[in-house]
């Protein structure tokens, strides 16, 4: 039976060239058996996980870890948008700060028939999900399929929006448990970014909405994953990022001088902002202020 093919590419994100390419059965041989030095990058990055230290954790996938794009195959020269050759009909979610994430990897791949592939991410607090779509045509008509499987699955705690991106890497994982099946259904239901996300324009929050540190954490952990991706492209995906931050602030998480201050240390950090800063941060400090006009609330706060 033949697979799906995607390309891979070597061990530092900053890499645009792929360096050759897997079929979707490789990788989950890869995820299910890596090297022994392999294994010990992802221990280490366990640990840092459990310390909460997002930089340490960050730094070793980057540095250490070969990653792929499942759902887009390029023209070899970057990872952008604009070097698209097709897509392969995958589709990725991906799932953070999970306290069961074995039963929840579990329950969704027997949940949902149009899985492919469900497996941990290198944390052991996270699952990662790669799902069989149909072959889109455009940027915009995969992200209407993933907009359709973020109304499904927004109601899972730890759903995160930015596999959005169709060239967002995904990086190697260790998973002896890793589920896999032949023959998925298809997931064929489009839907629009509104829906998906629990964007409120402008309505009342919930009388019992309450906001924990723990929540606060989440949206400071999503935005910094969002930035943490950015390596070509970089003002359409800071505006994507800074108006959800913006959508945050506008419902509690994080006042507006903490928000812009998150969003300055992130374009800092990024290697490939770091040509533009004044420009991405004023990109980010108006998106931020454009975000404020519609509330955005993590899912498990309205359940």
């Amino acid at each position: 039976m033949s697979y799906p093919k995607f390309q891979y590419y070597p061990a530092r994100v900053n890499t645009k060239k792929p360096i050759g390419f897997i079929d979707l059965a490789e990788l989950v041989e890869s995820i299910k058996n890596p090297s022994l030095e392999i294994r010990a990058v992802f221990a280490q990055i366990a640990a840092a996980e459990k310390a909460e230290d997002w930089d340490l954790k960050a730094s070793l996938k980057q540095e250490n870890l070969y990653y792929f794009t499942p759902c887009v195959f390029s023209n070899w020269k970057s990872r952008a948008y604009k070097d698209i050759n097709y897509f392969t009909g995958l589709a990725v979610l991906d799932f953070d700060h999970i306290d069961h994430a074995e039963e929840f990897r579990d329950f969704v791949f027997n949940t949902y028939s149009f899985v492919w592939v469900a497996f941990l991410s290198s944390s052991k607090r996270g699952v990662k999900f790669i799902i069989n779509i149909p072959v889109a045509n455009s940027v915009e008509e995969f992200k209407a399929y993933f907009y359709g499987l973020g109304f499904e699955f927004d109601k899972y705690k730890g759903f995160d929006g930015t596999p959005q991106n169709a060239v967002l890497p995904l990086f190697l994982s260790y998973d002896p448990g890793i589920r896999f099946r032949e023959k998925p259904d298809t997931w064929t239901a489009k839907g629009d970014k509104l829906k998906a996300f629990k964007v409120d324009s402008g309505a009342e929050i919930p009388l019992d909405f309450k906001i924990t540190d723990d929540d606060a954490g989440r949206v400071r952990h999503n935005i910094k994953k969002a930035f943490e991706a950015i390596v070509s492209n970089g003002h359409p995906q800071v505006i994507a990022a800074c108006i959800s931050l913006g959508g945050y602030v506008a419902s509690g998480y994080l006042p507006q001088h903490e928000a812009e201050a998150l969003a300055f240390g992130l374009i800092d950090q990024n290697s490939y902002l770091a040509k533009g800063v004044s420009g991405y941060k004023k990109t980010a400090k108006t998106a931020i202020q454009e975000g404020m006009r519609s509330k955005l609330i993590l899912n498990n706060n309205h359940e």
